[in-house]
């Protein structure tokens, strides 16, 4: 009796201390989307696409003294892509890591891990793609009195790499290693300076043997000027393609947000991703922001996600004003619009075309129905010019006097049960 009695203390004493370092979460994300012209400008008499997405995600995190730990596990599908009585696994891997807390002051994340940085252009998680983006690396963090630094740094092999004991091709649409450093640190109260360098190297495409490596270098500086907020972004590519040409691409991004009334906050910006010089084809001059988000970046619509395909290499200018008016305290209402240029000249046909794309127009709409619940709707439209018929999809099979829209309605799920 005395054994079970002292059992029974200890599991009331032990057990709450665990589970208070342990938590369970999850994220339910069903979206439905109507698509026409979404992408690509439509065709004549193109009908519109419609299907529901969902993601369902478990978070399980647990931590204690010096350990941290995170794991992930997603399954992500189109409704109806498998027959009702047929049951193909799809259960995936999102994240699975684990944090050693050398100090105070430094520690060391290995693993598969979500990478965030400054406002996610070169480092994003891509929530708005249900499959989410993440990379198998290690990560050393350091922080001092000067600012913050990390060092991240990833090797990757194809699956069958267990079994092979010989140099073996990579042959994935991937970096096959990367590392970075990021510093930051505050230059006084009001400003706010990041810098970021990336080497990725990725396999020659006809000779797997050969590993040609790109440099990205981006520095990202934020002040608070009276009732403005300020932010510049430049950043510039070198080294080699996969194919092997010699790269000397830039880029550059400033904005400017303010609160114009009590509920109303807007950015106007400008972004530049450099492109080819057509009358010169040995150096590759479009900026490719690899990992970076696309969606949240140039309009909704994503015509502009892949920029040395989705521009054709013309490269692209992008004057924009983003407007959030809160409705309530529960109601976010947004309004974006967005102009899109070609940044270098592009001949079609002999002709050099004129540069500027096209316009659209985004409005999303964000209600809190409670603590772990957000309804998100959106609907989005393009009106394109013959430049990006052309641009788009080739000139011959766009239509840019065909409506192009997307709508979207999703329900965004977030609860803890621990």
């Amino acid at each position: 009796m005395k054994k079970a009695t002292g059992l029974l203390v200890f599991l009331i004493i032990y057990i709450p201390s665990v589970m208070a370092q342990f938590s369970i979460s999850a994220d339910i994300s069903p979206r439905a989307e109507l698509r026409h012209g979404y992408r690509f400008l439509p065709q004549e008499n193109e009908k519109p696409a419609g299907h529901v997405s969902q993601r369902t995600r478990l978070n399980l995190a647990f931590g204690k003294d010096n350990i941290r730990t995170h794991v992930a596990i997603q399954d992500v599908r189109i409704w109806g892509q498998e027959p009702q009585k047929q049951n193909n696994p799809s259960m995936a891997i999102h994240q699975a890591w684990a944090e050693l807390l050398f100090t105070d002051s430094l520690s060391l994340k290995i693993g598969r891990q979500e990478l965030r940085y400054d406002n996610q252009r070169f480092f994003a998680i891509n929530d708005w793609n249900q499959n989410g983006q993440k990379h198998d690396m290690a990560l050393l963090k350091y922080n001092s009195p000067a600012g913050e630094f990390h060092f991240g740094t990833a090797f990757n092999q194809p699956p069958g790499a267990f079994q092979q004991f010989y140099f073996s091709d990579y042959g994935i649409n991937n970096y096959k290693y990367m590392n970075f450093v990021w510093f930051n640190t505050a230059l006084n109260s009001d400003a706010n300076l990041s810098l970021l360098g990336i080497a990725d190297g990725y396999e020659n495409e006809d000779n797997q043997q050969l590993l040609y490596v790109r440099g990205t270098w981006s520095a990202y500086l934020t002040w608070q000027l009276n009732e403005f907020n300020l932010m510049v972004n430049p950043g510039f590519q070198h080294g080699k393609t996969a194919g092997g040409q010699d790269i000397s691409a830039f880029y550059f991004r400033a904005e400017a947000a303010s609160t114009l009334a009590d509920n109303v906050n807007s950015i106007l910006g400008l972004e530049i991703i450099s492109g080819n010089d057509p009358e010169d084809n040995t150096t590759f001059r479009v900026f490719n922001p690899t990992h970076g988000a696309g969606h949240s970046e140039n309009g909704l619509m994503d015509y502009f996600l892949n920029y040395p395909v989705h521009t054709r290499g013309a490269g692209l200018v992008n004057p924009y004003l983003k407007n959030k008016i809160k409705l309530s305290d529960n109601t976010m209402l947004g309004a974006d619009l967005h102009l899109f240029f070609i940044q270098n000249d592009f001949v079609y046909q002999g002709e050099t075309i004129n540069k500027y794309l096209g316009t659209e127009i985004d409005l999303t709409l964000n209600y809190r129905f409670n603590d772990f619940t957000r309804i998100l709707g959106g609907f989005s439209t393009m009106f394109g010019s013959e430049s990006m018929e052309i641009i788009n999809r080739g000139g011959t099979l766009a239509s840019k006097d065909e409506p192009a829209y997307f709508a979207y309605i999703m329900l965004r799920i977030r609860p803890k049960f621990l």
